[in-house]
């Protein structure tokens, strides 16, 4: 990811599993750690420090945190220093969403822009832009692992890292088409 958004027109967005690694390797509470733990942390640790699943528990964790710093510090800077959103003429990418409680969503909390779900889902669309998301499934907002398209929102996460499909969205001369991989982490691609 590093090397493709170096490329013209590619923008990659900082996403709550990327920010939580941020956090582990520069020390945040223990907390994070756990929830690190549970959510990919393990997997993230086993890639990185070339360790077995079973090797994978909260002192290795600690310890990783060390290597991955000093071995990756290039990755940790790379992922915090990811924007929270990107703008164009029609639309606005985000992780996870917008928070309808702030009248300015740029003044929302940066956790928000990651974490954020139901009240955003429930809320009136932005009058001027779509906004484009990822972070929850589509399956969870409409029973299909396929592209959500509600009123002026547009979900993409076909749950990937949970064995169903990646998705993709092209937007060409004012329409939309949908790509799709089914269970691409399973088969290797």
């Amino acid at each position: 990811m590093m090397e493709l958004s170096r490329q013209p027109r590619c923008i990659a967005l900082r996403g709550n599993h990327d920010q939580r690694l941020v956090d582990l390797v520069r020390g945040a509470d223990g907390t994070v750690a756990e929830r690190f733990l549970t959510h990919g942390g393990a997997q993230t640790v086993q890639s990185y420090c070339g360790v077995s699943a079973e090797q994978v528990d909260a002192d290795m964790v600690a310890r990783a945190r060390g290597e991955i710093g000093s071995r990756y510090g290039h990755h940790i800077e790379f992922l915090a220093s990811l924007p929270l959103y990107h703008e164009d003429d029609c639309h606005l990418f985000v992780h996870a969403g917008i928070n309808p409680a702030y009248e300015d969503w740029r003044e929302q909390p940066e956790h928000d822009f990651m974490y954020i779900k139901a009240p955003f889902h429930q809320a009136a669309p932005l009058p001027d832009k779509t906004v484009i998301f990822g972070h929850t499934r589509t399956v969870e907002l409409h029973g299909s692992a396929d592209v959500w398209f509600g009123d002026g929102k547009i979900g993409i996460d076909g749950g990937c890292a949970y064995g169903q499909q990646l998705n993709g969205l092209i937007y060409e001369a004012g329409s939309y088409r949908t790509l799709s991989v089914a269970n691409p982490i399973h088969r290797g691609e």
